[in-house]
C-alpha cells in the first residue's frame, strides 16, 4: 500500500540538528513545500543525532527557536521539537515509529539529502523507513560528514535508487556547512547572506557560538 493512501493530510519531516539552520535549510524545505505534493513541511530539530557528538550542539530550545523564526513566515514550514521527549540518542526509525501511532491520517514522507541516501544502510532499521515511508532525495555534495568514512554495504543492505518508495526531487543545490558558519561566527566573520535576519539577531543577542 502506498504510504500516502487513506491520508487526509501529507507531511514532510526534515530531520536535522540546524546548529544553525541556514539559508541552505531553508531552500531545500520550501522547495519540498511547494514543487510536490506536501501540504507541509515539519523541520524536526534533532536534540542528538548518533552519528555527531553531543558536545557540538548547542542546547535544543536554542536550535528550536531559531527554526521557529526562520520559518516564521511560511505558512507552508513549521518547526517541531517532536523528538525532545523521545529516548535519545533520537533514531529516525523509532520516531517514525512514534509518529505513524500518533498521526495516523497523515501519510508523512522523509527528506533527506544524497549523502544520507548514501549512508541510508547505516542507519537503525533503514529498511523498516524506505518500506513505510516515501524518501523524498534532494541533490547535495557537501557535508559536514564528508570526512567521515562511509561502511561498505552488503548486498541486502543497499536501496536501489529506483526503489519505489525513493523520490529524486530536482531541488536547488546551495552547499553550506553548519561546522563552516559557527567557525565563522566565532571568529566574528560577517555571514549575513547565509542566515535568516531572525536567526542571526538571535545568535547575537544571545552570544551564541562564541
Amino acid at each position: 500500500m502506498a504510504a500516502e493512501e487513506h491520508s487526509h493530510k501529507k507531511i514532510g519531516l526534515y530531520f536535522g540538528s540546524f546548529n544553525p539552520i541556514h539559508m541552505g535549510h531553508l531552500v531545500i524545505a520550501n522547495h519540498m513545500a511547494t514543487y510536490t505534493d506536501l501540504d507541509e513541511v515539519w523541520l524536526v530539530v534533532t536534540p542528538q543525532n548518533p552519528q555527531k557528538e553531543a558536545h557540538e550542539m548547542i542546547h535544543q530550545a536554542h536550535r528550536l527557536q531559531m527554526v521557529i523564526l526562520a520559518v516564521s513566515e511560511n505558512e507552508l514550514l513549521k518547526g517541531s521539537d517532536i523528538e525532545f521527549e523521545l529516548p535519545q540518542p533520537n533514531y529516525t526509525a523509532a520516531t517514525m515509529r512514534h509518529m505513524r501511532a500518533t498521526n495516523p491520517d497523515i501519510a508523512f514522507s522523509l527528506i533527506i539529502g544524497e549523502d544520507n541516501f548514501e549512508r541510508l544502510h547505516t542507519w537503525r532499521d533503514h529498511w523498516e523507513l524506505v518500506e513505510k515511508h516515501r524518501i523524498l532525495v534532494y541533490p547535495r555534495r557537501f557535508s559536514d560528514q564528508d570526512n567521515v568514512a562511509i561502511p561498505a554495504a552488503k548486498p541486502e543492505e543497499v536501496i536501489p535508487r529506483d526503489h519505489s518508495n525513493i523520490q529524486w526531487c530536482d531541488a536547488p543545490m546551495i552547499s553550506i556547512s553548519s561546522t563552516y558558519l559557527r567557525n565563522a561566527i566565532t571568529d566574528q566573520k560577517d555571514i549575513r547572506y547565509l542566515l535568516h535576519d531572525k536567526v542571526s539577531n538571535y545568535i547575537s543577542n544571545n552570544h551564541l557560538y562564541e
